[in-house]
């Protein structure tokens, strides 16, 4: 990374009276909920309008700073390409994850069914082999 290239800081949470919730921090990338040191990154001044404000957990932090070492392109846009290159990897709407647990959550019934079934039919077996002829 260039120096000036964009600013990173941790933000902090404002400490209110007891009655006032927290304002879940969730990452701009992932969606996975931040609990310690959000890690929030601005576009430089050199970026096109609008700039932006990401809040990223620390994993996805990481992923942007390897995008960011990897790419070559010293333009004030580099922030925006290596966010857009790391959330393409791990946003949870970057591939169709959801129905693959559905299928995996079938496909176990399906599977404890069948076993179920075949233990059915061998204590019937059973019953039928211990029966006096």
């Amino acid at each position: 990374m260039l120096p000036g290239d964009d600013e990173t800081f941790a933000t902090r949470r404002a400490t209110g009276q007891r009655k006032r919730r927290y304002k879940l921090i969730r990452c701009s990338i992932c969606t996975s909920l931040i609990w310690f040191h959000p890690i929030a990154h601005e576009e430089p001044v050199g970026a096109p309008e609008p700039r932006y404000e990401w809040v990223l957990c620390k994993a996805c932090h990481e992923e942007l700073l390897v995008e960011m070492r990897r790419s070559s392109i010293p333009s004030p846009a580099r922030l925006r390409i290596a966010m857009g290159l790391v959330a393409a990897e791990r946003s949870p709407r970057a591939y169709p994850m959801r129905e693959q647990w559905e299928f995996q959550r079938e496909f176990s019934w399906f599977a404890w069914l069948l076993i179920l079934f075949a233990l059915f039919h061998l204590v019937i077996l059973v019953i039928i082999w211990a029966a006096p002829k």
